[in-house]
């Protein structure tokens, strides 16, 4: 992958470019932004750019004996860290792994490249390992550290780093990297206004499990306040069994769809366009007190999600939840009459 090719990020890929075509690379690199939005395939046609043999304009030649091991994965140069699958933080014994890596002379290229990947599930003490090398940063080495957040480092570490800040893509951009992974256009185009700029969290809402669970969850939400104990437990069995981070994101849209056609008018952008008529609706009939409490709910489920609730009891409870809060604002006569 080159830095050229990168879809987004134009700025950021240009300063990193601009800063191996010139030699001035630095010991360590820092690139933060949200989840899902292109920081690892950033940072993977920087590491490709840092060891071709041949660069061109704008990256790696592709071609070259170097970029040809950096795609197969067994470059001698290039070691990856990133967090095991079933772990929620990065093992101290593999950062210091790759702080033994990079102390030692490259095998092949001119300098070795590691890329720390989720960063940002470091421990301090695993942080704290890391400080002698970017104190001390090996002549020829070069460490990429990947973080949803910077806040989520110690100052220490992010002192040491030369911080690139990617931020969220058009939702157009998203779409054409939607495109270049195989999803209709079509697909990509109702995907994208859901991804907040994020390519990654489009990618993960384009399955068929994923499109059953958001087209639940707009079927329900609004009508939400009409649903008994039955219908709404069925609801909660579909969604706890299938692909419950699809149904939450689209519940998070649904609701910030309402709240912000409710602010600011039918002519706000909508997350879920085919959903239009059913928003306009929603945001007559609630207030914006009432949408917000709707949407702490929904975020609150996701939290204790993250923290091993169990599947069926959280999502029963939060749509128990948002249905008390749309009877109760529903039950008012005027819903706006506070907030304006």
């Amino acid at each position: 992958m080159s830095l050229a090719r990168v879809v987004g990020h134009a700025e950021a890929a240009a300063r990193l470019a601009h800063a191996a075509a010139d030699g001035r690379v630095p010991a360590a690199v820092l690139l933060v932004g949200p989840a899902g939005i292109g920081k690892r395939t950033l940072a993977d046609a920087f590491a490709a750019r840092l060891l071709c043999a041949a660069p061109v304009a704008g990256g790696a030649c592709g071609a070259c004996a170097h970029c040809t091991r950096v795609g197969a994965g067994t470059h001698p140069d290039l070691h990856l860290v990133a967090r095991d699958a079933e772990r929620r933080d990065i093992r101290i014994e593999q950062v210091r792994g790759l702080t033994r890596w990079l102390a030692l002379q490259p095998l092949m290229a001119a300098r070795k490249v590691g890329v720390l990947d989720d960063a940002h599930c470091l421990s301090e003490q695993a942080q704290n390992a890391l400080l002698k090398t970017l104190e001390e940063p090996p002549g020829a080495a070069v460490l990429v550290l990947v973080a949803s957040s910077a806040a989520l480092l110690l100052p220490t570490v992010r002192s040491r780093c030369q911080v690139v800040r990617l931020e969220p893509l058009p939702a157009a951009e998203v779409v054409r990297v939607l495109e270049a992974s195989g999803v209709p256009a079509e697909q990509a185009s109702q995907l994208a206004p859901l991804a907040e700029g994020s390519p990654g969290r489009a990618l993960a809402l384009a399955g068929e499990a994923e499109k059953r669970a958001r087209a639940l969850v707009l079927r329900d939400l609004p009508r939400l306040r009409e649903l008994d104990a039955d219908e709404l437990s069925r609801t909660a069995q579909e969604l706890a069994r299938g692909a419950l981070d699809a149904g939450l994101a689209t519940a998070l849209a649904w609701y910030r769809d309402v709240l912000e056609t409710a602010l600011a008018g039918d002519g706000a952008a909508l997350r879920n366009p085919a959903a239009a008529d059913d928003v306009r609706r929603a945001a007559r009939r609630l207030s914006a007190a009432a949408l917000l409490r709707q949407l702490e709910a929904v975020y609150d489920t996701i939290v204790a999600l993250e923290k091993n609730a169990n599947r069926m009891l959280a999502v029963e409870t939060m749509l128990l939840s948002l249905r008390a809060i749309e009877r109760g604002a529903s039950a008012g006569a005027s819903p706006w009459k506070s907030t304006r």
